[in-house]
């Protein structure tokens, strides 16, 4: 039987779950791989790709800090890391020899919403930060059709580059996509009376400390925050504890990690595990 050689790179890996992940699903599909953590440095990161295709790799996953550098070592792109800049698997085609690059970071955070009964649609949706995480969630929400998608930044100059990135393709700048600053405009306040149904986090604040976020948000006990980043510890992250403030309507991004890591085992295997089995096997560990 085949013997799928995967696995994932970044600096740190230590933490990574996506090993843990990955043998979940091997054991549950009947797959036989060999998937290790890689730690790998900036400057070792192509080399480290070609030598780990060119010995008979199949795909990786790839973590902080090289979704954006990894992009170069590719041989191909999909249109969506065209499009996000970034890139969170590599695959190796066998029938082109060549290493594409891909991203299931998106799609993967909208299946676990769907998991979790969230809507997007004609919602109002609130991001956090304008970096390569917000970038990557961006296509598979505006997908969804929410009725607005809007962006808060500590430097608020990051935000309207990243609008402009994402706005509708075609011969308008019409979008769903404005700055949170852009709220007080619309037409009697109706957005500001109805709030936020989505807050997500995908900033890096507070990691070394409580989650502060400056200006109101216009949450409301029936807004749904979600965090990006996973705990260890409960599931509580300290953006999640700031969030309870408001809501009682939280959740981690544990569970977008393990749908976005089962699209990427489709992609290299043809098989897509059952993720609600995988995560009722991590949380019983």
């Amino acid at each position: 039987m085949r013997i799928y050689k995967l696995g994932v790179i970044g600096k740190p890996i230590g933490h990574s779950l996506s090993p843990k992940i990955h043998n979940l699903f091997a054991q549950q599909t009947g797959i036989k791989i060999d998937y290790q953590p890689y730690q790998v440095s900036p400057d070792a990161l192509d080399i480290f790709i070609r030598d780990f295709f060119n010995n008979g790799g199949d795909g990786l996953n790839i973590t902080l800090p090289h979704k954006l550098a990894c992009i170069d070592s590719a041989d191909d792109k999909s249109a969506l890391v065209k499009k996000i800049g970034a890139a969170n698997i590599l695959i190796h085609n066998k029938d082109s020899n060549k290493i594409i690059a891909d991203s299931t970071d998106g799609n993967g955070f909208v299946e676990d919403l769907h998991c979790k009964s969230i809507k997007l649609a004609q919602t109002n949706v609130l991001i956090l930060g304008a970096g390569g995480a917000a970038q990557s969630i961006i296509p598979a929400i505006q997908n969804e059709e929410p009725a607005n998608i809007f962006i808060d930044n500590r430097s608020p100059g990051k935000i309207q580059p990243l609008i402009e990135r994402f706005l509708s393709s075609g011969d308008n700048n019409e979008g769903p996509l404005s700055t949170l600053s852009d709220l007080k405009s619309f037409s009697g306040n109706n957005h500001i009376k109805k709030g936020m149904q989505l807050v997500i986090n995908t900033t890096s604040a507070g990691f070394d400390g409580p989650f502060q976020w400056d200006g109101d948000i216009y949450a409301n006990e029936k807004t749904v925050f979600y965090d990006l980043s996973y705990s260890n510890v409960n599931g509580i992250t300290p953006f999640l504890k700031w969030a309870s403030q408001y809501s009682d309507q939280y959740h981690d991004g544990i569970g977008m990690l393990i749908n976005q890591a089962a699209l990427s085992f489709e992609m290299w295997t043809g098989i897509k595990p059952d993720t609600k089995i995988t995560a009722a096997e991590m949380l019983n560990e």
